[in-house]
This record gives C-alpha cells, structure tokens and sequence, in this order.
C-alpha cells in the first residue's frame, strides 16, 4: 500500500503533466488560428477588424440583418467588424432592413463590449438625438 507522501508525489507530478499538456495545445492552437493555411471561415479572430460578427454574440435578428446588408459581396460572405465599423452615420445604419430602437442600441452595446468605444459613442450620440427628435 502506497504511503500519503507517494500519493502526493504521484498527484503532483500527473498536475505538472497536465499543466505541460494544456499549455502545448494552447500553442498549437494559436499557431493554427494564425497560419496562413486555415480558411477565414474557421479562423475566430484573426486581428481586431477582420473579425467576423460571430464573435459578437449578436442575436439572431441583427446578426441576419447585417448578413443581408453586407450580402451583395457574395453569397457566403460573413460581415466583419470592420464592415459594421464602416458605417459612418446613423443614418446608414438605419438604413439596415429589419432593425429597430432595440437592434440598434444592442449592436452599439456589443461593439462597445468589444473595445470598439468610439464607434459606439458617435452612433450612440446620434442615436439619441434621432429618437430625442421624436
């Protein structure tokens, strides 16, 4: 029968094993999302503006409303972040079919979550004066 120290030992040595192997998989993983060799559709995040929208969590009314603005460059085309940074006015923005008050302000939100804070203040600022208006 092994003793405490052993089986101590033992744990030990299996959670350094363990550490080791999580590591090694976080490399390679960070290596294949930046080889050039995986096709942007599987790619999360490649740098901060060719992000697909994907990794917004939008729901699915917004997420199918910008697929639809942005669909004209083809029919497999998923919209990234800088497309959605390349609307310059609230005015474009509405005129994005199938979105409303709600869509608007929840795309805004998302894109400030994400670090894309002067965006998200211009549209806010517009929106606000747009439904002030009201």
């Amino acid at each position: 029968m092994p003793t405490y120290k052993e089986m101590y030992l033992t744990l030990i040595r299996a959670q350094r094993d363990t550490i080791s192997i999580l590591q090694e998989a976080h490399q390679k993983a960070e290596e294949m999302f930046l080889s050039a060799d995986v096709p942007d559709h599987l790619r999360v995040i490649r740098s901060e503006e060719q992000a697909d929208i994907r990794c917004l969590n939008l729901s699915g009314r917004v997420y199918n409303a910008l697929e639809c603005r942005f669909g004209e460059r083809g029919r497999d085309y998923i919209p990234t972040i800088k497309d959605v940074l390349s609307i310059k006015s609230f005015e474009e923005l509405t005129k994005i079919r199938n979105l409303g008050k709600k869509s608007y302000f929840e795309l805004i939100s998302k894109m400030e979550e994400a670090g894309f804070t002067n965006w998200a203040e211009q549209m806010s600022i517009q929106l606000d004066r747009h439904f002030k208006k009201r």
